[in-house]
């Protein structure tokens, strides 16, 4: 089945217009898919340059804490840490006290210079006593924060944060190698200073946020524009977009191989669509450019176009309703092209049938208005009356009643059915044109045709569609009379239902019909036997008159007749 285009309707100045909007539209759709597609591929590249800074990121600081790591080791089992907290912890005399902390003191600065990320070396003795070195040795640790995760640990190196500082803690116990006792002699801290440390090691972009966390604490945020919380992720490495302070950002994060720590790069959104976003503006801009132009354009070349045709259309309208022979048409000068060709056949085509009708319409129509005057007249129905009076009185004269009473039956039939031009007559108007029938088919069956009816007199008035009944009663005597040899018993019953409805019933003797036969009858497979009308045009002229919840409703049995009910509105005046 071919599919009508949505434009079909429309004026072919909106055709041109709709085509070209459409057009438009169409190239306006495949350019937000290449954007997309191309805003996707912008987006993968970004990714991947950032996994690829997290990646070296994380190798190079993973690298440079196993380092603070061995050198933590290395502290505390130097020679000269270990005997100089021994000989502390013995509380020896003070002169020799003051040299050994001197000592410890010494070793403890050759240590925290050799990197300067090392914000300070602290080593707290069984006293609680504190030997600190570095650079900067103002800075307070959270001691009592870090000696109990240090013991937990039982001499293994552990790694905290501090709190409202960019500084990372390496801690561990300091046992006594000596002999392998392994009792502590105190508690080795190494700070960190971990935006020295990246600024170093890593060439990180400074409009991003580098965060470390580890078990879900984080252990370092770049002080640039810190971010009120972190978000949650999957162990190993990947990107997504997530909404954080009410803004929304790509997070890029990469588990460390070597300990639990993951590293995230979170860049803010606006760095990254900036330049998507400008694009953007500017496709709009250029769409609503095309679009008005398209619109400009399109308007006036369909105009140009559709004009002429539309100009023809008015001539054609003008004749249709003015004639042919009294339009006047403006003279207008069109182009050679195919449109102005129609007008100039349009108007030789007008000349030409201008002529035919003055030669030839005139005549003919004179010889029509007889023969249609000469049909009408032998059409009469006066004349059919006054023929079949003649008739009658003519019976009368010779005593032939049979035949008069047949003839007035004839005559008061037809003058019924003709001269009631109105689709309603009433009941009493209905009736007559039936006992009028069945007094002609008295006459033809005899006592074959035994017919009652039941109608109460308050209802007489009521109307009903024109030749509603005398149909179905004609219907019943040719089926029932032709196929059985017994009586033919046909009932008339119309009653009234609720006041709003009127059934009428007819009902007869015959051989009945299965349901197979009256759903045939119904969709028009069996038609009325000569002339007369079927059931089914009945049916159907009801429910056009009335609607679909009026008609006719066939019972019937094999054997045991056929009863037919018509519902209709009870309808006075």
């Amino acid at each position: 089945m071919q599919i009508k285009p949505f434009y079909d309707n429309f004026k072919i100045k909106d055709q041109i217009f709709s085509i070209s909007l459409l057009l438009l539209l169409v190239f306006c759709l495949i350019g937000i898919i290449i954007f997309n597609f191309f805003s996707n591929m912008y987006i993968k590249k970004i990714y991947e340059e950032s996994a690829n800074i997290i990646q070296v990121s994380s190798t190079v600081l993973d690298k440079e804490l196993t380092r603070m790591e061995k050198l933590s080791l290395q502290i505390s089992t130097d020679n000269v840490v270990q005997d100089s907290l021994e000989k502390i912890n013995k509380n020896q005399l003070k002169y020799e006290n003051y040299v050994t902390k001197s000592k410890l003191l010494n070793t403890l600065v050759n240590y925290a210079t050799q990197e300067k990320y090392i914000a300070f070396i602290q080593i707290i003795d069984q006293d609680g006593e504190k030997f600190t070195a570095g650079f900067n040795t103002k800075v307070e640790n959270d001691a009592e924060k870090v000696l109990p995760i240090a013991v937990a640990a039982q001499g293994a190196n552990v790694l905290s944060a501090m709190e409202d500082e960019n500084r990372l803690m390496t801690a561990r116990l300091i046992r006594k190698k000596e002999n392998v006792e392994l009792g502590t002699l105190g508690t080795l801290i190494i700070t960190i200073d971990m935006n020295k440390l990246i600024q170093e090691s890593l060439n990180f972009p400074s409009d991003n946020h580098f965060v470390i966390e580890k078990d879900g604490d984080v252990l370092y945020m770049s002080d640039f524009n810190k971010l009120d919380e972190i978000p949650k992720v999957e162990s190993g490495s990947g990107y997504d977009f997530r909404q954080i302070d009410g803004k929304e950002y790509m997070v890029v994060y990469q588990t460390s191989k070597t300990s639990n720590l993951t590293y995230f790069n979170i860049i803010p959104f606006d760095n990254i669509m900036g330049d998507t976003k400008i694009i953007k503006l500017l496709m709009a801009l250029c769409f609503l450019f095309m679009l008005a132009l398209t619109i400009i354009l399109s308007r006036r070349a369909a105009a140009t176009i559709s004009k002429p045709l539309e100009d023809l259309t008015e001539k054609m309208k003008q004749v249709q309703t003015e004639g042919f022979e009294h339009s006047a048409f403006k003279e207008v000068a069109y182009s050679n092209q195919e449109v102005g060709q129609l007008h100039r056949d349009f108007q030789s085509m007008m000349d030409q049938i201008n002529e035919l009708i003055k030669e030839n319409y005139q005549k003919q129509l004179v010889i029509k208005e007889t023969e249609y005057k000469a049909l009408q007249s032998q059409m009469n129905p006066h004349f059919l009356y006054n023929t079949l009076d003649s008739i009658n009185w003519a019976a009368r004269i010779n005593k032939q009643q049979k035949i008069s009473t047949m003839t007035e039956a004839l005559a008061n039939m037809l003058r019924n059915i003709i001269s009631k031009k109105e689709p309603l007559i009433t009941i009493k108007d209905e009736l007559q044109i039936v006992q009028d029938y069945i007094t002609i088919q008295h006459y033809r069956y005899h006592d074959r045709l035994h017919f009652t009816l039941e109608c109460p007199a308050e209802i007489e008035h009521v109307y009903i569609p024109k030749l509603s009944i005398q149909p179905i009663v004609e219907n019943a005597i040719q089926h029932v009379l032709e196929e059985i040899d017994s009586e033919c018993k046909i009932a008339v019953a119309i009653f009234t239902h609720d006041d709003e409805t009127l059934q009428i019933v007819i009902e007869d003797n015959g051989p009945g019909m299965d349901d197979a036969t009256i759903k045939a009858i119904f969709k028009g497979e069996i038609k009325p036997k000569g002339t007369g009308i079927g059931l089914r045009n009945i049916n159907e002229r009801m429910k056009l008159m009335f609607g679909e919840a009026y008609g006719l409703q066939l019972e019937s049995e094999k054997g045991n007749g056929t009863r037919v009910t018509i519902t209709i509105p009870y309808k006075t005046g």
